[in-house]
C-alpha cells in the first residue's frame, strides 16, 4: 500500500503545484482508504481517485476558478500535440469546466462522481447520502444543462 506513496505525491503535486500540499492530500487519501470497511480490488486506482477527489474538494473550498483547474491539468497533455490543436482543445476544456462548475452543487457533484470519477449510481447515493433515484435525477439534470449551455455557445 505504501509503495504508491511517491508516485501519488508526484501526481498530486502536478495538480496543486506544491509538494507540501501534495503530501497532505496523499496522507488524507491514505487515511480515508484505511477508514473504508470493504475490500478494495485495486488500491492504487482507489488512492489515485481519492487523491483527485480531495484536490477537487479543496478547489471548491478555495473557489479556484475553472481556468486554474484547467492550467493544472494541462501538464498531463502529451508534448507531441500541435500548438493549434492544443489551443483548440484547451478552449473546449475550459468552456466545459466552466459549465460543470456553474451547475448547482448536487448536480455538479453527482455528475463529476459519475462521469469523471466513474462511480456507480449506488456508490454516489451512499457518498452523497441520497437515494439512487435522486442521484439519477441530478446526473440527468446536469447532463441536460451542460447540453443546453453547449448548444447555446455553438
Amino acid at each position: 500500500m505504501l509503495s504508491y506513496y511517491k508516485e501519488l505525491i508526484y501526481y498530486v503535486q502536478r495538480m496543486v503545484g506544491d509538494k507540501d500540499n501534495a503530501k497532505d492530500v496523499v496522507q488524507e487519501a491514505y487515511f480515508r482508504m484505511l477508514k473504508v470497511n470493504q475490500d478494495i480490488n485495486n488500491e492504487r486506482a482507489y488512492l489515485y481517485k481519492l487523491s483527485r477527489n480531495i484536490v477537487i474538494d479543496q478547489a471548491r473550498k478555495h473557489k479556484i476558478t475553472a481556468q486554474t483547474v484547467y492550467e493544472e491539468e494541462q501538464h498531463t497533455i502529451p508534448h507531441e500535440q500541435q500548438p493549434d490543436e492544443l489551443a483548440y482543445k484547451s478552449n473546449q476544456h475550459k468552456v466545459l469546466m466552466e459549465i460543470v462548475l456553474s451547475l448547482p452543487t448536487k448536480n455538479q457533484q453527482a455528475f463529476i462522481l459519475h462521469v469523471i470519477d466513474g462511480f456507480s449510481r449506488k456508490e454516489i447515493s451512499i457518498k452523497m447520502g441520497i437515494s439512487i433515484a435522486a442521484v439519477e435525477k441530478h446526473i440527468i439534470r446536469a447532463s441536460e444543462k451542460i447540453k443546453d449551455k453547449l448548444s447555446d455557445i455553438q
